[in-house]
């Protein structure tokens, strides 16, 4: 029997990504981000989740993607980090990968962000190290707004 990991592909411009779908709650379509004054830059806002307050980030302007637009295939990737939910903001998210582990390859050793790449077909995905996605400094401004803990 193969050995394979889930990951649910998502998309930022041009570039596929993937996600271990463990660490993933639920993907929501887009709605409308509460902004919060005083956050860092980085962080859009917040949205209630059935009575969740959860923190969002808009992924696509973390990494650089200049152009922004809300369309249909929007969402929000609810994810598990830090101890707590945490959303981010793609393009798109598409489908549930099934990867054989030989298809998953080690990053570039130039990546600070890739904890992996996974080969699927004729595509590669990146897997992004969502810890490392914030520096230390907005790791800090996060703890500091004192937002709530994951609920058990």
């Amino acid at each position: 029997m193969v050995e394979a990991l889930q990951f649910v592909g998502y998309r930022i411009g041009k570039q596929n990504f993937a996600v271990e779908i463990h660490r993933l709650y639920e993907v929501l379509s887009y709605s409308p981000v509460t902004p919060m004054p005083g956050a860092p830059p980085f962080l859009e806002g917040m949205i209630d989740l059935r009575g969740e307050l959860v923190p969002i980030i808009d992924l696509r302007k973390k990494l650089g993607e200049q152009d922004l637009c809300y369309e249909m295939q929007t969402r929000i990737l609810v994810v598990r980090m830090f101890q707590q939910k945490l959303g981010f903001i793609v393009d798109s998210a598409d489908q549930v990968y099934m990867v054989p582990l030989e298809s998953i390859l080690p990053p570039p050793e130039s990546s600070q962000w890739i904890l992996a790449v996974i080969k699927q077909q004729n595509e590669l995905l990146m897997v992004l190290d969502l810890e490392k996605l914030l520096t230390e400094t907005e790791q800090i401004g996060m703890k500091s707004l004192q937002l709530p803990t994951m609920k058990s």
